[in-house]
């Protein structure tokens, strides 16, 4: 059993060396200062910093790629906008979990979905030089906004925890009034705070899409994982709530990451609405030598950059679209595990006198899935972190998330299974024995 609170001299020596502050650092900042700290004093941490999976990979996805290299795929560059197989299929998906109709040729596979993004916003922000914002409804994952700084496009955002059901759309609305709005981005289930979107904030969010011709960038990198309703039936109803079905403005960014367990294959799916794929937009031949959206999205945004997803992982995820469209692999029953690790790990905080930051979703209990947020008295976000970090535990602050609130954290379960629950419980029961005069 480790000694708790871990020593914090050595601890401050080693921050202080690199030079990391983990209460503002990013999550591979805070990665990489919890790695150094693990290695010099010898001792594990409980994880909640990366939002990686914590599941194994399917077989599924795993065995077509080992078969497609044994068939001699290595050899040759894949078409950079996706084997036409995994196009078919993807469509095909689209269709069956979010009943939308879409076309194969605008179902381009991505490496991972921040590819997708990051593409994403290059076009979006460079069809009108009179609006080059992209608005966040925050908080978010903090890369996104790194993106837009690397683009040098302007950024601004809506903050979901004074912005919820008709008051977000009265904001949102207020706000595109400027024009200077180019694209709004946004994920649901939403990463730091779990709350989902409802079909009426949906509903207006795409609404004043189309009537302001402002491009949703709709991020599933959570797809599915609402496990208060079942969207594992392939062609029947629940189906995965999307802005698509309520503006014809959209890019989609599908994850293979949580979903399927397969981010270290770094792929993913980029959904480009069919009625943008034509679109003519004059002032992208500025960028992409062509005036035609999709053209623009393929040609000179994912091509320039990478020329395509390696061809072995794409059939990986082919092999796992299909057995999902097939009914032959329910893959959401898999990733419920990351509920039941929320349920437990919200019971250790709650009860040894933590808060949760963003507490309701429209008056409803939060869903339990990857993340939740979390606050103690009488410390602010990057001061808890920083505490937390003598306790063998990690995570990041809410401040580099967009978020506008400043008292809390990010916590993710992925990496936290059951069998570390007790050591959790422990660390935490000690932390607040010795804050507890801070409340």
């Amino acid at each position: 059993m480790p000694k708790i609170p871990f020593d914090r001299e050595i601890i401050d020596d080693i921050i202080n060396e690199y030079g990391i502050d983990p209460g503002h650092g990013s999550i591979r900042e805070v990665n990489r200062i919890v790695h150094l700290i693990e290695n010099e004093l010898g001792e594990k941490f409980i994880r909640m910093e990366f939002g990686i999976p914590g599941l194994p990979s399917n077989r599924i996805g795993v065995d077509a790629e080992i078969e497609a290299l044994n068939r001699g795929v290595t050899n040759t560059y894949a078409p950079f906008d996706g084997i036409p197989e995994l196009k078919e299929q993807a469509a095909r998906f689209v269709k069956l979990f979010l009943d939308l109709d879409v076309t194969s040729e605008g179902c381009v596979p991505t490496i991972g979905a921040m590819q997708g993004c990051f593409v994403s916003q290059a076009v979006v922000g460079r069809i009108d030089p009179a609006r080059r914002t992209i608005l966040y409804l925050d908080p978010g994952f903090p890369v996104n906004k790194l993106q837009s700084k690397v683009l040098a496009l302007d950024t601004d955002h809506i903050d979901f925890h004074e912005n919820r059901g008709e008051r977000l759309i009265s904001t949102l609305s207020k706000r595109l009034e400027k024009r200077d709005v180019a694209g709004i981005l946004w994920s649901s289930p939403n990463n730091p705070t779990w709350i989902v979107l409802t079909e009426e904030e949906l509903r207006g969010i795409g609404e004043l899409c189309t009537a302001h011709d402002v491009i949703a960038i709709e991020d599933m990198a959570y797809f599915g994982m609402d496990f208060r309703k079942d969207y594992s039936v392939p062609g029947k109803p629940p189906y995965q709530p999307t802005v698509a079905k309520y503006t014809d403005n959209y890019f989609i960014l599908i994850s293979s990451s949580k979903m399927f367990s397969y981010a270290g294959q770094r792929i993913a799916l980029a959904v480009v609405s069919p009625a943008l794929m034509r679109r003519k937009y004059p002032n992208l031949g500025k960028y992409f030598g062509t005036e035609i959206l999709g053209h623009a999205f393929m040609h000179g945004g994912l091509y320039s950059m990478t020329a395509g997803v390696p061809e072995t992982p794409q059939y990986g995820l082919l092999a796992l679209l299909r057995a999902a469209n097939e009914g032959k692999y329910d893959f959401l029953s898999e990733v419920q595990e990351y509920a039941r690790r929320a349920v437990t790990m919200k019971e250790i905080f709650l009860s040894n006198g933590f808060r949760l930051v963003y507490d309701n979703d429209l008056g409803e209990p939060l869903a339990d899935g990857f993340y939740f947020t979390i606050s103690y008295p009488g410390l602010d976000g990057p001061e808890l972190l920083r505490e937390l970090i003598y306790y063998g535990i990690s995570a990041i602050s809410l401040g580099t998330t967009g978020s506008s609130r400043s008292e809390g954290i990010r916590a993710c379960v992925s990496l936290t299974g059951m069998e570390l629950m007790k050591e959790l419980e422990n660390r935490i029961a000690r932390f607040h024995s010795d804050h507890r005069h801070l409340q």
